[in-house]
């Protein structure tokens, strides 16, 4: 007996014995028939099966001749029932083009797979670096919160140091205050001597270098156009020579007699002439003049005194 017809005794038989008598008196007969007729049963069951695995379209199964193949052997309800078992396992078989194509299949997903795990190793890759990148943002993160830190700090301090200064600042205003009463005071004082001694250099210097009888002279206050006027030297003098002309000393009292100080005097000198019935003698009394403004003083006609008593 052949492998084949092997194979197909033994699973009736194990079937017989398993199941219930009723199944194993239907595949009795068959036993026997495999037994005495096994060439044509393993004919009939495998040629088409090898033929379906060597891609043999010619072997295909014809149910009816297998039908009446079976005949022969087994009883008529026996022989429909292995016909259609046959039929329906050869139908049920891969064959050979499905293999193929199988083998396709198989051959395109692992490729799939190599490139999705090629990329999914790109991808681990790529999340590395941006791990990495993120730790760097971290560490770029703290050092400036550490920097702001820092400028908050150094911030405060200088605010701390502002308010020293503002403090600073109202002590020295609170001390130039006081300051500017005390020269104030001080300015007050020695203009009131510097105008003091002016008056007496000027009188005694016009009265050597002209002959002219001088009143006494001193700080004056004259109300014109409704405005008090100061005048730091004023009085009279007289000429014998000019007996019915009136003199009238108008005097400028400064330490550093400047341009601006002459400007200011011409405008009170004007205003005087336009006021007093007289001859209007302008007179600058200055310890220090500088050269220019001793020009404009003889171009403009007045008289400079100099500490001293000496005139120009």
């Amino acid at each position: 007996m052949t492998g084949a017809g092997k194979k197909f005794v033994c699973a009736p038989l194990l079937g017989a014995i398993l199941c219930a008598p009723l199944l194993g008196a239907i595949l009795y007969a068959p036993l026997l028939g495999a037994i005495l007729y096994a060439p044509l049963l393993g004919a009939i069951l495998y040629a088409p099966l090898l033929g379906a695995i060597r891609g043999d379209r010619t072997f295909m199964v014809n149910r009816s001749l297998m039908r009446e193949e079976l005949g022969r052997v087994f009883a008529d309800q026996q022989a429909e029932a292995l016909s259609k078992v046959i039929y329906n396992a050869y139908n049920n078989l891969v064959r050979a083009d499905d293999f193929n194509e199988l083998k396709g299949v198989v051959r395109d997903l692992a490729e799939a797979q190599q490139r999705t795990e090629h990329r999914v190793e790109e991808l681990a890759e790529a999340q590395q670096r941006t791990e990495h990148r993120v730790e760097e943002l971290a560490e770029a993160q703290q050092r400036t919160e550490h920097r702001v830190e820092e400028l908050a700090e150094a911030q405060q301090r200088t605010e701390h140091r502002v308010e020293e200064l503002a403090e600073a600042q109202q002590r020295t205003e609170y001390a130039l205050q006081q300051l500017a009463r005390q020269v104030g005071g001080l300015s007050d004082r020695m203009g009131g001597d510097l105008e003091d001694v002016a008056a007496i250099v000027i009188h005694d210097a016009l009265e050597r270098e002209f002959g002219w009888q001088i009143d006494e002279l001193d700080r004056s206050w004259q109300m014109w156009d409704g405005a008090e006027e100061e005048i730091d030297v004023f009085g009279q003098a007289h000429d014998s020579t000019r007996p019915d002309t009136r003199l009238w000393i108008v005097g400028e009292v400064k330490f550093n007699l400047t341009m601006r100080d002459m400007e200011r005097f011409a405008l009170l000198v004007d205003r005087a002439t336009r006021r007093l019935d007289g001859e209007i003698v302008p007179v600058c009394f200055s310890y220090r003049v500088r050269p220019a403004v001793r020009e404009t003083v003889k171009k403009v006609g007045y008289r400079l005194v100099f500490s001293n008593g000496r005139m120009l």
